[in-house]
């Protein structure tokens, strides 16, 4: 069976700075929320991805599983970091998924192949800008994806 997914996003909720092996909170401003789309999963058989890029093409996906329905929605993740050491070198960056893209009922989606972006250098304000692209995929156990809006929680690791 055929369901339609609403949207497939991600909300950024969490940040960690490794600063001197010491963990400290920043703020985060999203000026685009990762945004999957809207699509249908129309096979759920096997694993199929849907990947958005940071660079490329902005967005790729498993024809096998989904059908894009609206592609307007879908972009890569750009969160500014502020309350930082102004000036400070970034040795890197890491993303990972705390929750997966979920909805009241059914299936979920699991993140991950994340792709990231970074300046090198915080502003003299303080502030690092951080762009993340992610794979998206289907739990592939045959169970059909309930009409709903999915979202998840990421978190950003910034170490200097």
């Amino acid at each position: 069976m055929i369901r339609h997914i609403r949207h497939i996003r991600t909300a950024l909720c969490v940040l960690v700075l490794a600063f001197l092996e010491q963990n400290a909170q920043a703020g985060v401003t999203a000026n685009k929320e990762l945004n999957f789309g809207e699509f249908i999963v129309k096979n759920n058989d096997a694993v199929h991805s849907i990947t958005v890029n940071i660079s490329g093409p902005s967005y790729t996906y498993d024809t096998a599983g989904f059908i894009v329905i609206n592609d307007a929605n879908i972009q890569n993740g750009d969160y500014d970091i502020d309350s930082l050491p102004p000036n400070t070198n970034i040795a890197s960056v890491t993303v990972t998924q705390i929750t997966p893209l979920s909805g009241p009922s059914g299936p979920n989606f699991q993140m991950n192949t994340f792709q990231v972006s970074h300046s090198n250098r915080t502003s003299p304000a303080g502030v690092a800008r951080v762009r993340v692209g992610a794979t998206a995929q289907t739990s592939g156990t045959g169970t059909a994806y309930v009409d709903q809006t999915y979202t998840g929680t990421l978190q950003i690791q910034i170490n200097f």
